[in-house]
């Protein structure tokens, strides 16, 4: 009987894990402002449903632009170059809130950002 409740509940963690390895794109349409300076990032979908995003520097306004975006299970893995100074970043994000992403930053600056959702 324990082995039955064992396995039972083995399948049941495994389903709620299955079901929460893909990022909701729906989730992330809107506007995201990070916790310090960095891109305030928006997403929206376009006209054939598809995730798009644009940011721009918290500290002079300049656009990031997008090399690739792919959702890698439960993170959504965006690079971006910033032509100025042609910083290339690695960013994946993922939900650790409903309103609220943890951005992992891989580049010439590496660190964490937390964004809240504004709209």
């Amino acid at each position: 009987m324990k082995k039955l409740l064992f396995i039972t509940a083995f399948a049941l963690l495994s389903l709620t894990i299955s079901a929460q390895s893909k990022i909701s794109i729906d989730n992330l349409i809107g506007y995201w402002e990070p916790n310090r300076h960095a891109s305030q990032t928006v997403f929206w979908k376009d006209t054939q449903n598809r995730l798009q995003l644009v940011q721009f520097s918290t500290v002079d306004g300049g656009v990031l632009r997008l090399i690739s975006m792919k959702i890698v299970n439960d993170t959504l893995v965006v690079k971006t170059i910033r032509d100025e100074n042609k910083w290339e970043v690695e960013s994946s994000y993922t939900f650790i809130g409903k309103d609220t992403l943890q951005c992992i930053v891989k580049g010439p600056i590496n660190g964490t950002i937390v964004y809240t959702k504004i709209k």
